[in-house]
């Protein structure tokens, strides 16, 4: 099984958009775990909607243990897991169990120190287990072309030493798609916002080992 995290540590990146689309992407039997008490991912699949599970498990500094044994018992194929965006324990131990910690990043300077202390709990989590695990995956994420932030984006991240992923636009389709409760495949399959998410999730499949 593989696990994909999607972590940052500052709320409004698109997290949760691209946790839901990312499951879409990698298919049916996918698990997608939404581990933030805001529960947006839950929310997104309660019209049953989406094509794969969801589960609504809040990640706590109180059921860490739990969580952590509830998570790794999840039989498919790869589990995609939407992170709170805090920084503790909790966040650390969830990513020291993950293959893939994809981390959004709009082009803000709030973002950019939330991905410094993201990157900090991933290098501890490495040092923990004593490999390259989890690999990093930092994503543009709600990409405005149109803005000086937005085009030097990809270049700022490739500062951090960490692959960049493809960059995810701000489209109108990933809100459309969830008020329908869909995944942005399933809502505008073929449309530009679709392309992003697959290319992204094609990505994603290498670094997690599954080709």
């Amino acid at each position: 099984m593989a696990i994909i995290a999607l972590a940052n540590l500052k709320g409004g990146v698109g997290k949760s958009t691209l946790a839901v689309n990312i499951a879409g992407a990698l298919g049916p039997k996918i698990t997608l775990v939404d581990a933030d008490p805001q529960a947006t991912a839950a929310a997104w699949a309660d019209g049953g909607n989406l094509p794969f599970a969801v589960i609504e498990a809040p990640l706590t500094g109180d059921n860490v243990e739990s969580w952590i044994a509830d998570v790794l018992a999840i039989e498919a194929p790869s589990v995609v897991i939407d992170l709170p965006p805090v920084l503790g324990d909790a966040t650390a131990a969830a990513l020291a169990i993950c293959d893939v910690a994809v981390i959004p990043v709009s082009p803000s300077g709030a973002d950019l120190r939330a991905t410094n202390k993201a990157l900090e709990l991933v290098s501890n989590a490495r040092a923990a287990r004593k490999d390259d695990r989890p690999r990093v995956l930092l994503v543009p994420s709600k990409v405005d072309r149109r803005t000086a932030a937005g085009a030097e984006i990809e270049a700022v991240l490739h500062d951090y030493g960490e692959p960049v992923g493809p960059s995810v636009s701000q489209r109108i389709a990933h809100v459309d798609a969830f008020s329908a409760g869909q995944w942005v495949g399933d809502y505008a399959r073929g449309s530009a916002a679709h392309a992003e998410i697959k290319a992204l999730a094609s990505v994603i499949k290498r670094m997690a080992g599954r080709p």
